[in-house]
């Protein structure tokens, strides 16, 4: 028979244990198709666990800054740097629809939990500086749930795969590394698909 003080401790051990799973789940994301979507670190390592899930973000604004404008005043840093004579990518300043060599863009998403767009989780912010051919270097700011994660690394925007490295975060997310990929939703035409693998 069971004393009513271990009964008590024996609750107060499993409402513990329900605790860790919450807040290895905090971010509300669908579990990455993967049998080590969570798995706890080996003794000696850092704390922080390996996850993977996913979130689906939804576009709220926009803001592409055009800096032909400065493309002239440019010429002294190039010049600085012996670089006047190198030859311009065709396609880096032509009079083609698309962002060029030297311009930005602020995009800004709502985070989901669920494909069908219906629990917030989050927001995103993606700030990138364009190079040439029309890629990017983005600086990506993941908000969910009690924690931001922090990724960088180039772009493309041409409908196709991206992978950012994961580079740190604050709260939940404090230390953690790894990459997130983005793909185009399948049947939309915005929504993209954030897949993180965290370490």
């Amino acid at each position: 028979m069971i004393s009513r003080r271990g009964l008590v401790a024996a609750l107060g051990a499993v409402a513990a244990g329900a605790a860790i799973v919450v807040a290895i789940a905090g971010c509300g994301g669908d579990k990455a198709r993967s049998p080590a979507a969570t798995r706890t670190a080996p003794a000696g390592a850092a704390a922080t666990p390996s996850r993977s899930f996913v979130v689906y973000g939804k576009p709220k604004q926009a803001q592409s800054v055009n800096h032909a404008d400065d493309r002239a005043r440019g010429d002294k840093l190039l010049k600085s740097f012996n670089a006047d004579g190198l030859p311009t990518p065709p396609s880096a300043n032509s009079g083609k629809k698309g962002e060029r060599a030297g311009d930005s863009a602020l995009i800004i998403f709502v985070l989901y939990a669920d494909r069908s767009l219906t629990r917030v989780v989050g927001s995103a912010t993606y700030s990138c500086t364009f190079n040439f051919d029309q890629e990017a270097v983005c600086d990506g700011q993941f908000q969910i749930g009690a924690g931001t994660i922090i990724a960088l690394g180039p772009a493309k925007f041409d409908g196709g795969e991206n992978v950012l490295a994961v580079t740190g975060g604050t709260g939940q997310y404090a230390g953690a590394h790894g990459q997130v990929t983005s793909t185009r939703a399948t049947g939309s035409k915005n929504t993209q698909v954030f897949r993180f693998e965290l370490v």
